[in-house]
């Protein structure tokens, strides 16, 4: 905001005014500084007011041309030629407009008295250093304000950026929840048919998980305790379904307080297991474990599954939520934070994912 603000007080809102007040200051510092006193009023007033024009228009094309279409863009070497050939040619003007001008006073003004040669070198001189001067100090604004600009755009960028990564999390997110009420209502409905009084038991259990979908996953972190209370409340209601042949183990931290986590993170490797792992309930298992070193989480789950189910599981990846959806969500959130590993023996997939949480 400070950089703003210097930038619109001094270059942007009175830029003609310092232009103004530079020429002027040039003009009083070529008069009484750089030319002798001594000489007649007459004659300084019209060297210094020429040399003071074409210093002008020497600055403007450097500044103007020059400076943003060679030393901007990098062609130094070209910007040092041209610069010179533009150095030798006002050279050569100024030093013809000098000739003439002490060549009239001379006839029109015998009594009065016309600078030597050296006189006349250091007031060239003066005016190169005038234009050096103006020059510098453009190259300066020019530079500050490029500056300003690609901060300017830097920022908007990672604003843009950050917009975008919180749709494309948002997005992401979103497809859990239809994804997991469609499973759920699936396997309510066939409860309903089967045990009216289970299938309120998991209605209220439903109820539950969907309140801290709703409620507590759309901030950004939440508590991990939650997470696995969530985790392990989806367990049982999953329990309730698979009353026979419920061959799951579960080994969470005890000690997880002030650790938090992405919301639904884990979850998808759950319940992936249990949709892909339970397609002969007496031979299905799942076993999940997970612990904290180090600030880093490590979560580890192995699902029983066929051939068929194991491809069907790996080629989500390339659909739907599955595997893409944990993927791309763990790839914005924790970018360069995380290791996944998918491993699929034939007859067990294996989930090893490890969060770095600093």
């Amino acid at each position: 905001m400070e950089d703003h603000g210097i930038y619109i007080l001094f270059i942007k809102r009175s830029g003609w005014l310092w232009h103004l007040i530079y020429w002027l200051f040039a003009f009083v510092l070529m008069f009484f500084i750089f030319s002798n006193r001594d000489y007649d009023i007459q004659i300084r007033l019209i060297l210094v007011s020429l040399l003071i024009i074409v210093s002008y228009f020497i600055t403007l094309t450097i500044n103007k041309y020059l400076i943003p279409r060679y030393l901007f863009e990098g062609r130094f070497f070209v910007f040092i030629y041209i610069l010179f050939a533009v150095f030798i040619v006002t050279l050569w003007i100024i030093s013809l407009s000098v000739f003439v001008i002490l060549l009239y006073s001379a006839f029109s003004l015998p009594q009065a008295i016309v600078p030597k040669r050296d006189d006349i070198v250091i007031l060239i001189a003066g005016n190169y250093l005038i234009v050096i001067m103006a020059a510098v100090i453009h190259f300066i604004k020019e530079s500050y304000r490029r500056l300003i600009e690609k901060n300017d755009i830097e920022k908007q960028k990672q604003i843009t950026e950050l917009k975008l990564k919180e749709a494309n999390l948002k997005l992401l997110q979103g497809q859990i929840h239809p994804h997991f009420l469609f499973n759920m209502l699936n396997n309510l409905y066939g409860l309903v048919k089967e045990d009216a009084d289970i299938s309120r038991e998991v209605i209220v259990k439903l109820s539950d998980l969907l309140d801290y979908m709703l409620y507590e996953c759309d901030k950004p972190e939440v508590e991990l305790k939650k997470e696995i209370e969530f985790i392990n409340n989806y367990i049982e209601l999953e329990r309730v379904r698979h009353d026979k042949n419920f061959n799951v183990k579960i080994n969470f931290p005890d000690d997880v307080k002030k650790i938090k986590i992405a919301p639904l993170i884990l979850f998808p490797f759950v319940e992936n297991a249990f949709k892909h792992g339970f397609h002969k309930p007496e031979d299905s298992f799942i076993y999940l474990e997970s612990d904290i070193d180090s600030d880093k989480l490590r979560f580890k789950i192995e699902n029983s599954v066929s051939k068929a189910k194991a491809d069907k599981y790996l080629n989500q990846e390339g659909k739907g939520i599955g595997l893409k959806n944990i993927k791309e969500r763990l790839e914005l959130i924790y970018k360069n934070k995380y290791q996944l590993e998918l491993i699929n023996n034939g007859k067990t997939f294996i989930a090893e994912l490890e969060i770095n949480l600093n």
